[in-house]
């Protein structure tokens, strides 16, 4: 009834890293991937079998139905697994809020401090292609996306852009 090609190794849970044993993958009533611990176990609460198709059936032992001389009793593996337990990262620190250095704009957009108006409109369109929401919706690539718009709106104005080169600081809004 159970052969060595039903194992496979443990890939964890929603709480838990995989913890690399091998088992027995099942397929509950639902239709769920149901992964029970290799070997019958007499204090095991699930019931397994091998359909006419071939495939693993598990189900719960209860008292309406008890255990078929054609089932073995199996530990859920997720009772046995040794894995550790998923840690959530801590959230990043905010940064803190100091001017950027000379030149960042610059640098943003891939260009030096003596570029044209036709290579700073170029390095743009060149990165809003690579970075745009539609393209790329990963949201750190979003929040670039939207740096290198600032950075773009500050150096095409010469006026801008001749306060920034002074300051060294994006001009406010006018």
């Amino acid at each position: 009834m159970l052969s060595r090609a039903d194992l496979k190794p443990c890939t964890g849970t929603r709480d838990k890293l995989p913890c690399g044993k091998n088992v027995r993958w099942t397929r509950s009533g639902a239709g769920l991937a149901f992964p029970v611990d290799p070997a019958p176990h007499p204090q095991g609460n699930t019931a397994v079998w091998r359909d006419v198709h071939g495939v693993l059936r598990s189900r719960r032992i209860t008292t309406d139905r008890p255990l078929a001389p054609s089932e073995k009793r199996m530990m859920p593996h997720a009772a046995t697994c040794t894995g550790k337990p998923r840690v959530q990262p801590p959230p990043p620190n905010p940064p803190k809020s100091t001017p950027p250095p000379a030149g960042h704009l610059y640098n943003l957009l891939g260009v030096t401090r003596t570029a044209t108006q036709d290579d700073i409109k170029k390095a743009y369109r060149r990165l809003a292609r690579q970075l745009h929401p539609d393209v790329n919706p990963d949201p750190a690539v979003a929040a670039r996306f939207q740096e290198i718009g600032e950075a773009y709106h500050v150096l095409s104005d010469p006026g801008r852009r001749t306060e920034y080169d002074r300051t060294g600081r994006s001009p406010r809004a006018r």
